[in-house]
């Protein structure tokens, strides 16, 4: 290598002598060594939009009379569409705690929650521009085809399966909020946050102040349950039955943990978990049996969702079918009236396998269970859709109820943090489901399919933002390939000298 001469600098100009050769007056040598970043994004790499409006002379101007880049107003438009969609989801979510919405309709059948689920609905739609297709499309429309069959062959008024309808629109108006509001998430579980915390609230009121509730638990076995003024006072929160507020709890506990987590200070965090201690205490106070095993059985999908491994799948449909088998043997399969419900159900489904209609299920049971206590449902989700819908109606609610377990599951291994969430507030419902039917109420069926939503719509979410793994060659090996020394890399401080 030849020495270098008096007039031959050591090392290469720095990048910034063009700009000061600028400053002096001298004429660039280039545009791209004096030309602002912002300036050539705006002018080669910026959408085709941007240019345009460059061209006609909108917006603010850079210094070389390119156009600053800013949101374009499709993206504008969007955003704005999308906060008026997570707004009428609040107000549903809302009308399932409190139901603060009349239920008189406003015009026909279109009450003020359905008036608010449409502009929801058109709000989700314009921000995207297509509607929000989800994995769970199928099984929702062959419940909805079966619920319609059975209404039409029953002869059957179509109240309940207007009803089926609104709640199945709540679905599609979460997962409209997710794809057009990616980063939503924070957002929608501190709303559901704020449910618990109202219902939770409200229990923890009635127990301490002893307000009556017409509900009380004496023995565990429920043996001495009138309330005489000994026993306990059972909470209802703002539903009018104890089991319906243990299951709205169970449901969106999960959720809303996420949402504590996500506050922004610490401070917050502490409050936002406090909220959901106390929620978890309301489900105590409802002393609903099934409830607070929901809410452990929750709380153990949540675990397990974390880290999804097979074993640990294994290991939980074993314990789950344990738990199963322990409680048969302990109650000799004797389970009071809902075993006598359940038999008559059975009989319902046999004498008619193509269902009794919507809305027929407890009028029947009465009719066929002697006593004086009323059902409204046969105490069971899937034997309900059975009873009313017919064996179809049984395969839709079984093929929706796989398809949202394979979601949480896939999901959870990619790392989604709301499919953990909603996955273990599904399970929780679905055991509190097996001896009860709490989604036969309207609110309670609006928080389940809002779950729902949310989970479906969180599928493709996660799949364009993987959680970040690291590309795996043959038997999960990192890719092999030639490794550069460190050495042979060169240290970003360090001018390299010129040959």
């Amino acid at each position: 290598m030849a020495a270098p001469t008096s007039d031959e600098p050591l090392t290469t100009p720095l990048p910034t002598a063009p700009l000061r050769s600028v400053a002096r007056g001298a004429p660039p040598t280039a545009r791209s060594e004096v030309e602002p970043p912002q300036a050539r994004w705006s002018r080669t790499d910026g959408p085709a939009g941007d240019t345009r409006h460059a061209a006609r002379g909108r917006g603010p101007r850079s210094l070389d009379g390119g156009a600053v880049p800013g949101p374009h107003r499709g993206a504008r438009r969007a955003g704005i569409a999308g906060g008026a969609a997570l707004l009428c989801l609040g107000a549903a979510l809302l009308e399932s705690t409190a139901d603060l919405l009349p239920d008189d309709p406003v015009l026909g059948v279109l009450t003020p929650l359905r008036l608010v689920l449409l502009v929801g609905l058109v709000a989700a739609v314009t921000a995207r521009g297509r509607w929000p297709r989800t994995p769970l499309d199928v099984p929702v429309v062959l419940l909805l085809v079966v619920a319609a069959a059975a209404t039409a062959l029953a002869g059957q008024p179509w109240a309940p399966w207007r009803g089926l309808l609104t709640a199945v629109g709540v679905c599609y108006l979460a997962a409209g909020v997710r794809r057009a509001l990616p980063d939503s998430w924070p957002a929608v579980s501190l709303l559901v946050l704020v449910a618990v915390a109202a219902a939770g609230a409200g229990a923890a009121q009635q127990v301490a102040n002893g307000t009556p509730t017409g509900f009380c638990r004496g023995a565990l076995d429920g043996s001495a349950d009138l309330c005489t003024g000994a026993e306990l006072i059972r909470a209802t929160g703002p539903f009018s039955n104890p089991n319906l507020l243990a299951a709205f709890l169970v449901l969106l506990l999960p959720v809303a943990a996420t949402g504590a987590a996500a506050l922004a200070d610490r401070t917050s965090r502490l409050v936002g978990v406090a909220l959901v201690v106390v929620g978890y205490a309301a489900v105590l106070l409802t002393a609903s049996r099934g409830g607070v095993v929901a809410a452990l059985a929750g709380v153990a999908a949540f675990v397990v969702l974390r880290r999804p491994t097979r074993t640990r799948l294994l290991l939980a449909a074993a314990a789950a079918g344990a738990v199963a088998g322990i409680a048969a043997a302990v109650t000799g399969g004797r389970f009071g009236v809902r075993g006598e419900v359940w038999a008559a159900a059975a009989r319902l489904v046999a004498d008619a396998p193509f269902g009794v209609g919507p809305g027929r299920a407890g009028p029947l049971l009465d009719a066929a269970i002697p006593g004086e206590e009323a059902f409204a449902h046969a105490h069971n989700l899937w034997l309900h859709w059975a009873v009313e819908a017919g064996l179809p109606g049984l395969v839709a609610a079984l093929v929706l109820t796989g398809v949202a377990a394979v979601l949480a599951v896939r999901g959870s291994r990619r790392g989604s943090v709301a499919a953990v969430a909603a996955g273990a507030g599904l399970a929780g419902f679905a055991v509190m489901s097996l001896a009860d039917h709490p989604a036969n109420a309207i609110r309670l069926s609006i928080a389940l399919w809002a779950v729902l939503g949310l989970l479906a719509a969180d599928e493709r979410l996660s799949r364009a933002r993987p959680a970040g793994r690291r590309p795996r060659g043959r038997a999960g090996c990192p890719p092999r390939g030639p490794r550069p020394s460190p050495r042979s890399l060169p240290h970003p401080a360090t001018p390299t000298t010129r040959a």
